[in-house]
């Protein structure tokens, strides 16, 4: 598995996210308050633009088919609003969709991306 460091991690303020370019592909990476990082497509698939490292990073609790309850983090769209969960790259608002998400570790102060 290949591997980039793509920022350090004062460069993403929390709640937020930044875009990189991994391997030809735009990725978005977000980092949490408790520093936990996330990296999804930039891409969304609704509005067809590079734009999910500018949504908004929120939480709700989603019901599974077992029907357990299970708290998601997701980012918001910011042009039509669909969430897509931030571990899973799952779409909240359509079960048809489901972007690449990618490992992302901090190594040290360096944001790390590991990729195929």
């Amino acid at each position: 598995m290949a591997q980039l460091t793509v920022c350090k991690i004062n460069d993403i303020i929390p709640e937020t996210g930044v875009c990189a370019l991994v391997n030809g592909k735009q990725v978005a990476i977000f980092c949490t308050k408790q520093t936990q990082l996330f990296a999804l497509d930039n891409y969304d698939p609704f509005s067809q633009a590079n734009v999910l490292s500018r949504g908004l990073i929120g939480g709700t609790t989603i019901i599974n088919e077992d029907g357990s309850a299970e708290n998601v983090l997701y980012v918001a769209s910011p042009i039509y609003k669909q969430r897509f969960n931030l571990v899973t790259g799952q779409c909240l608002d359509d079960e048809n969709i489901i972007l690449d998400t990618y490992k992302v570790e901090l190594e040290g102060s360096d944001v790390i991306v590991k990729y195929n």
